[in-house]
């Protein structure tokens, strides 16, 4: 083993009923570096992070940590060893509160041996200052959005004092802010000679922070570089094997009718009369920062949440939507931001997943047509090129982007009219992503209407005919076609933060 490698995985394998995760990987990483992990869902990334922390235990080959050839045997031991994970979907207990997350098991205790409270609590809080977070200690995490939910996860893994961090998607669900403090600590980390193996699909902040790049494709090793020596193209054309153009396919359609509309919704400390319409044959765009009610907006319409007052109009018809099941009557379609929780079930397989929004789909004359859904899903599946053995495979043994693709599926299964995305390429490769835009473009050729929530500015801005910003509980700004060629990221961000510097900016570009 090299002298400056911290740990080296060398002949990697992992076999999952019916499929080769990884074969004859290798991997290493120095201490006091960023080294990134890239790959398309499915590639392998978090199957091999998953050995090296302990979590898959099933595996072939070598690792060697601190220059000595180690059996990763549990979570447990491999933190005692200094290997610290982040995980992309959220391992945390939601009945408990953050403190005890993040100090679960190794609790502080007083002499007679009952649980510090005091202790507790302020490590939690000195822990999520560092990080710059205000959220409580004492808050349960089930009152937690996604984000923080990510941040408390990240307060968690530091605790440890580990010689390596594992970040699985970090910054997936974080607001700029909290990217912007996660960048810092991994600076300090850096200093201090921790090394950090960073998983993730946003290569504008790959080329920022990281210093070396392993690519992974179909569970085999491509090349480790380092990221000065190469361009954003080139790793798009190592990650997918092909060159990658057009990152935002976009097609000309004369929008229809008013397909959705939104008059004055008010809802309790989240939204504060938010008006706004949606028509077919358009992407319509929702950009804001954490916290800015877009994701409350699209739930309340879907009758997942109740508004207090306001008016929702399909097809021109005014409806009081008081439950998930009633939307979907009215022809909505809601993918939810939560697909481990709320978007799927996962311990049912790919084809009882599929057909969860409309087994209709799959009924024959004596009742459910096993034949028929299975072609019916196999169809849609392979429209979202779903790496999958088979239809049988449990969900939960997927990849969190394939696990989404399933998601899209189920949706468009139905005949809905009305599609909402609440961040739908959150977690995906840019291969995976651009499928998932031609689909949008499909239904928007379809006449549907398509509304989508992101907090990627550039996807927003990249694939939006029209553009809602929303900041408190307000939309702050609205971006329409003829407007484009004035936007800038400056302009939205401004938008997103009710900043007065966003109307100045607004009004000196349309002067030059």
């Amino acid at each position: 083993m090299e002298e400056n490698y911290l740990v080296q995985m060398e002949d990697i394998t992992v076999e999952f009923p019916g499929v080769l995760a990884l074969d004859k990987v290798k991997f290493n990483a120095r201490s006091g570096e960023v080294h990134v992990l890239l790959g398309e869902n499915g590639a392998g990334k978090s199957t091999i992070m998953k050995v090296l922390a302990g979590v898959n235990t099933n595996y072939e080959g070598k690792i060697t940590y601190k220059g000595e050839e180690i059996i990763a045997k549990s979570v447990d031991e491999q933190r005692k060893r200094g290997v610290s994970i982040i995980f992309q979907e959220m391992n945390l207990l939601k009945n408990l509160t953050v403190a005890e997350n993040i100090f679960l098991g190794r609790q502080p205790m007083t002499k007679l041996r009952s649980v510090d409270w005091k202790k507790m609590n302020a490590e939690a809080r000195r822990l999520l200052q560092e990080i710059h977070s205000d959220i409580s200690e004492k808050a349960q995490v089930s009152s937690l959005s996604v984000g923080q939910m990510q941040m408390v996860e990240i307060a968690k893994a530091l605790s440890f004092d580990s010689d390596i961090i594992i970040m699985d998607e970090p910054t997936s669900a974080l607001t700029e802010k909290e990217v912007q403090a996660l960048f810092e600590i991994i600076a300090k980390l850096k200093k201090d000679n921790v090394a950090i193996i960073y998983i993730s699909h946003r290569l504008e902040e790959i080329m920022k922070i990281g210093d070396r790049l392993t690519v992974f494709r179909d569970g085999k090793y491509i090349d480790t570089v380092n990221i000065a020596d190469i361009t954003m193209d080139e790793m798009v054309s190592m990650m997918v094997g092909r060159e990658m153009t057009d990152y935002y396919p976009k097609v000309s359609v004369k929008p229809g009718q008013k397909l959705l509309e939104v008059k004055n919704a008010k809802q309790k400390n989240t939204l504060k009369g938010v008006s706004f319409y949606a028509r077919g044959g358009e992407i319509t765009g929702f950009y804001g920062l954490m916290g800015a009610g877009r994701t409350e907006l699209m739930r309340a319409i879907f009758g997942a949440d109740q508004l207090d007052s306001g008016e929702i109009f399909i097809g021109g018809k005014k409806h009081k939507i008081s439950s998930c099941e009633q939307a979907k009557s009215l022809g909505m379609a809601f993918l939810t931001e939560d697909r481990k929780s709320q978007g799927l079930i996962l311990k049912f397989d790919l084809n009882q997943n599929i057909s969860l929004a409309n087994l209709d789909n799959s009924m024959g004359k004596f009742g459910l047509d096993m034949d028929k859904e299975n072609r019916n899903n196999q169809k849609l599946a392979d429209s979202m090129n779903v790496k999958t053995p088979s239809l049988k495979q449990k969900a939960k043994n997927l990849s969190g982007g394939n696990q989404q693709k399933v998601v899209i599926c189920k949706w468009l299964n139905t005949e809905a009219d009305i599609f909402i995305f609440d961040e739908p390429t959150r977690g995906i490769d840019v291969g995976a992503k651009t499928e998932i835009y031609k689909i949008m473009n499909s239904l928007k050729e379809q006449g549907k209407a398509v509304v989508v929530v992101s907090s990627e500015l550039t996807e927003c801005m990249g694939i939006s005919d029209r553009i809602y910003v929303m900041h408190e509980g307000t939309i702050t700004g609205t971006v329409e076609v003829n407007d484009m060629q004035y936007i800038t990221e400056e302009l939205m961000v401004g938008y997103a933060t009710a900043s007065k510097k966003a109307k100045k900016v607004e009004e000196n570009e349309k002067e030059n």
